[in-house]
């Protein structure tokens, strides 16, 4: 069987520069920003209190992120709901994620304290259960950051003319995302491709746990974190911060 050979490459390259040219823009313009809010999370390790995540559709993704991962720290405690992401029914979450009174119960089941972080990202920072997770988060005490594309949170509308995400968390680091995700136009047409808040909330959460384990070292502080089990000595690491964490996280 034959196949064309497609030599130009132009999708490639565009999201590729799109993507490194963002990166750049959401860390050099956010840089003091995101100092300050990894100075927080530094003082969370210290305290020994959880920084939890959370995110609805595929922003579950970047709370799964900091979970029990090779080059993370072990207080991160993501906060999941199966029906809130897309492995079990792709429409079912996303009716659920506009669905009130689901945040509060399922920040609860964490017994989460008023020393503790939450991190909640949402692209849109409109959807009603990351607003309300930040509005849990803020009756309970909980520091919390959102991370969301401040371009498309402006442009969506509330369901039922509520708050945007940005407008009660203590923190927001903009993702610089697009409205509706895409980075690249598709010519002649009204649709984009190539999504960036993925791979940027990435990249904004693990250049925050390198600054968190910097300014650690600079207090003479070991960094809690999970190395790979394939390394040399990982199960015994591993171990001993599992038995300090996992009475703390019900995902481990």
């Amino acid at each position: 069987m034959m196949y064309m050979t497609l030599d130009s490459g132009s999708g490639l390259d565009r999201y590729f520069d799109a993507i490194q040219a963002l990166q750049r823009q959401v860390v050099e313009s956010q840089r003091d920003q995101l100092r300050q809010i990894a100075a927080l999370m530094t003082a969370t390790v210290i305290q020994e209190d959880r920084i939890f995540a959370f995110g609805t559709g595929h922003s579950h993704m970047l709370a799964v992120e900091g979970h029990f991962r090779a080059g993370g720290l072990a207080n991160i405690v993501p906060i999941l709901l199966s029906a809130l992401m897309v492995h079990e029914g792709a429409l079912l979450s996303a009716r659920l994620e506009r669905t009130p009174g689901i945040a509060a119960p399922l920040l609860d089941r964490y017994q989460p304290h008023a020393s503790e972080m939450i991190f909640i990202f949402s692209n849109s920072g409109v959807n009603i259960v990351p607003v309300e997770m930040a509005l849990a988060a803020k009756a309970r005490g909980l520091v919390s950051v959102a991370v969301c594309s401040m371009k498309y949170a402006q442009k969506a509308t509330p369901p039922n003319g509520g708050q945007r995400l940005y407008e009660i968390a203590d923190y927001t680091i903009d993702n610089g995302g697009e409205p509706g995700d895409g980075l690249i136009a598709i010519d002649g047409t009204p649709y984009r491709v190539g999504p960036s808040s993925t791979i940027i909330g990435a990249l904004i959460w693990n250049a925050l746990i390198t600054e968190v384990a910097d300014q650690l070292q600079a207090r003479s502080i070991e960094a809690p974190v999970f190395i790979s089990s394939n390394l040399p000595g990982a199960a015994e690491h591993n171990a001993a911060l599992l038995d300090k964490w996992r009475s703390r996280n019900p995902h481990l």
